[in-house]
């Protein structure tokens, strides 16, 4: 074979390999290209798996509240047809969600945010004078909520801002109880003053019930 053949022959191999590498990883063809996009697929599968997993979860531990609040007597007949109404609806909802195999991080998101105002529901209605209520333990066996506090956190139609304010209110006496509890921190006058101002806008002490006479 002439040199200039040869030439030719090694030159088409040449452009024949550039073309396949060119054209491998978006194909798929080429072996790391392909293990590049099945790693990445079986990440979102076992974030999509965990997601699910997770909204289970909130699901079995809401389910469990719920009837923490019928056996205690927390919770009145129509509270828990209510609550159970708003668990059947998340569970359809993430039912037509999975529909397709998968759960997209907008569904998550979605799911989530059905299941904060489902759980802030559930300890509303715990926590209101409709049925037998249930004290705010985390601040005191004899501290309750306030009507107006319950009220509120059981309204479906809460913004998320509000029910976020609220919420850090809730976490902040919680703290503030805290350092108090466990410490001699310089500005206790401070804290307690917070704790007091807190407190009253949300809850009030009662005192236990007299013992009936024997």
């Amino acid at each position: 074979m002439s040199r200039a053949m040869w030439g030719a022959v090694i030159g088409l191999a040449l452009v024949a390999q550039a073309a396949w590498a060119v054209e491998a990883p978006r194909t798929g063809r080429h072996p790391r290209a392909r293990a590049r996009v099945e790693n990445r697929q079986e990440a979102r599968e076992k974030l999509q798996e965990k997601a699910g997993g997770r909204v289970d979860q909130r699901q079995e531990n809401q389910a469990r509240r719920i009837e923490h609040g019928v056996k205690k007597g927390y919770l009145t007949d129509d509270e828990v047809a209510k609550l159970q109404a708003q668990q059947k609806s998340i569970a359809d909802l993430e039912a037509s969600f999975k529909a397709d195999g998968r759960l997209s991080r907008d569904e998550f998101k979605s799911l989530r945010q059905e299941l904060n105002t489902a759980s802030r529901c559930i300890w509303a209605e715990k926590h209101d004078t409709d049925g037998g209520q249930m004290p705010v333990f985390r601040l005191g066996r004899n501290v309750y909520a306030k009507a107006e506090i319950t009220d509120k956190l059981a309204d479906e139609s809460l913004s998320r801002e509000e029910a976020r304010a609220l919420l850090r209110d809730f976490h902040r006496l919680v703290q503030v109880k805290h350092l108090l509890a466990t410490g001699n921190p310089d500005d206790r006058d401070a804290l307690q003053a917070e704790f007091n101002e807190l407190l009253n806008k949300y809850f009030e002490y009662r005192a236990p019930a007299a013992e009936p006479a024997k």
